[in-house]
Order: structure tokens, then C-alpha cells, then sequence
């Protein structure tokens, strides 16, 4: 019967073992034949022939195990090793199979991660793009305000210099007026909670645009002119016929001092406003000016113990009489 070779795994220790056939009955028998011992056994008679093929059986079976034994030990243990490592490579491929699953899936997470952070990112840049035009933008609009707002500064500096030159210009007139007008109730008197204005203060006479104040308060010149002063107005200035007629009506039979006098310079006489006499407005009494005893200041009305007929009449300033005051109306 043929044993069949050893498998690839036990070719190179096992080359030489092959399967027993007849050569190894042959070989068995010459032996049995060539030894002496077989020659003493032939001689020895036939009863010793049945040991003999027992002997041989033995060998055989020697023969044909000791191959049969070494194939499975080596066998046995290339099948424990093989055994254990093929299940053992195949639960390592298994393992770097799994691992390598879920490392690949972890990449792809993370791939997909970084491709939402990617895209974010990208949507963030978009933005921030978007929001640095506007402010680009809105910085030369800024900047636009700003020459306009400095426009519009110089403008209004220029503006307020004019109103400041105007203010002053108004603070003056308003002196002016005030100094003219002192007492607003002269002219416009409160009466049941209104002001009813009037064209001169209440006690004053009006003649055109000019107003008259007539005192009945005797004071030397200088004092007079201070009182009419005080009253925005001045010691009359006589320039006309008809308002020198005026005055003398308006006398009332008492000499009132007028603004004229040559106290500066004798001989030379001036209107309180510095104009000179013109003389073809002059209604002087007649012989007057005559300048007795340093008479410097000019009077007028009617004086009936001297006789005077309304005309101009100098006296010494430090005399006491009454006089005329004078200002412009108001007009209405």
C-alpha cells in the first residue's frame, strides 16, 4: 500500500522519503538470507522459520513508522504553530482592518470638519471683505463730512465775526438810544398792561419830528444842559424861523436857556452839537450879543421886565432860568 509524500511545508527536512515498495520486502529478505544467523537457522531446521517473518514484520513496521512518526511530530508541530498563528494573523488583520476603518473614518470626520471649518472660514473671509468695503465707505463719507463740516466751521466763523461786528454795532446804537431815551415809560407808559407809545415823552411838546421840553426849574446852564441830557435830549437848537417863532410861543413870558454860548471862545458861538452860528439863522435881540459881564450863554423868550420881545438875549451862565430841551420824535 503507498503512503503518500509529505506535504510542501516538510520538503526540504523530508526530501529523501519516499513510499516503501518491494524493494524494501527484497532488501528485508536478502537480509534474512545473507545473515549468519539465517544460515544456522536454515541448517537449524524449519521451526525457526516462523520467528524470522515476525522479526521482519517488525522491521518493517519499524521502517514504515519511524517516517510516519517524524511526519506527524513535525506535523504536530508545524499544525500547533500554524494553528495558532493563522488565527492569530487573522485576528491581527482583523484588528488593523478595524483600526484602519476607523482611522479612515476619523480622517474622513475630520476631513469633514475641516472642510465646515473651510467653508466658515471662507464665509467669515467673505464678510469681513463686505464689511471692510462698507467701512472703506463709510470712512470717505466721513471724510467728506469732515471738509464739509470744516466748510461749514469757516463759514460759520466768518458768520459769527460779522454778527460779533454787528452786535457791537447794535450795543453802540443801543447806547445811542438809551442816552436818547433813558425812561421808555415817557414814551411808551404801561396802561392796562399795554404800552401806548407816543411820537415825545408826557410833558414834552411836538413840533414835525422834534420833541420840546419846557422846564419851569430854574438852574444855571451847564446844570439845564446836564438835566436835558439825562433825558436823551439837549439844550435846544434853534434853526429856523418858525421854530424860533415856536420857542417864543412856547415861552410863556419866561427867558429859557437855548444851546448856544461862546464860552470857549469869545466872540465865536456854537451850537451844543459844535456847529458854528450860521448868520443868516440868527434872531439875536436887538443889540445883543453884548457881552456884559462875561455873558457867554444864550437865552430866548419873553421877559416882560426887560422888555424883550422873544428874541436871543445873552446872560451870564451861572444865571438861574428855565429852558428848552430838544430831541428827535419817535416815530410811529
Amino acid at each position: 500500500m503507498d503512503t503518500p509524500t509529505v506535504s510542501n511545508t516538510s520538503e526540504g527536512i523530508y526530501i529523501g522519503l519516499v513510499s516503501p515498495d518491494q524493494d524494501v520486502y527484497s532488501t528485508v529478505g536478502q537480509t534474512s538470507h545473507n545473515s549468519p544467523g539465517a544460515q544456522h537457522t536454515e541448517t537449524s531446521g524449519q521451526s525457526s522459520h516462523p520467528y524470522r517473518l515476525a522479526g521482519g514484520c517488525v522491521v518493517l513496521c519499524a521502517l514504515l513508522l519511524t517516517p510516519a512518526i517524524v511526519l506527524y511530530t513535525s506535523a504536530s508541530q508545524n499544525c500547533s504553530m500554524g494553528c495558532v498563528e493563522e488565527p492569530l494573523r487573522a485576528n491581527n488583520s482583523t484588528l488593523d482592518k478595524d483600526q484602519l476603518q476607523r482611522d479612515n473614518n476619523s480622517l474622513n470626520t475630520q476631513k469633514d470638519q475641516l472642510q465646515r471649518d473651510n467653508n466658515s472660514l471662507n464665509t467669515q473671509k467673505d464678510q469681513l471683505q463686505r464689511d471692510y468695503d462698507s467701512l472703506n465707505t463709510q470712512k470717505d463719507q466721513l471724510q467728506r463730512d469732515y471738509d464739509s463740516l470744516n466748510t461749514q466751521k469757516d463759514q460759520l466763523q466768518r458768520d459769527y465775526d460779522s454778527l460779533n461786528t454787528q452786535k457791537d454795532q447794535l450795543q453802540r446804537d443801543f447806547d445811542a438810544v438809551v442816552v436818547k431815551f433813558p425812561v421808555l415809560d415817557q414814551y411808551c407808559p404801561l396802561r392796562s398792561q399795554k404800552r401806548v407809545c407816543r411820537p415825545c415823552p408826557e410833558g414834552w411838546e411836538q413840533r414835525n419830528s422834534e420833541c420840546y421840553y419846557f422846564s419851569t426849574v430854574v438852574k444855571t446852564w451847564n446844570d439845564s444842559r446836564s438835566d436835558c441830557l439825562k433825558q436823551g435830549a439837549d439844550l435846544v437848537i434853534i434853526e429856523s424861523k418858525e421854530e424860533q417863532d415856536f420857542i417864543y410861543k412856547q415861552t410863556g413870558g419866561y427867558v429859557h436857556w437855548i444851546g448856544l454860548s461862546d464860552s470857549e471862545t469869545e466872540g465865536t458861538w456854537l451850537w451844543v452839537d459844535g456847529t458854528p452860528l450860521q448868520k443868516d439863522k440868527v434872531f439875536w435881540e436887538t443889540g445883543e450879543p453884548d457881552d456884559r459881564g462875561s455873558e457867554d450863554c444864550a437865552a430866548a423868550g419873553r421877559w416882560w421886565v426887560l422888555g424883550l420881545g422873544g428874541g436871543w438875549v445873552d446872560f451870564p451862565c451861572h444865571k438861574l432860568l428855565r429852558s428848552v430841551c430838544e430831541t428827535d420824535a419817535l416815530p410811529l
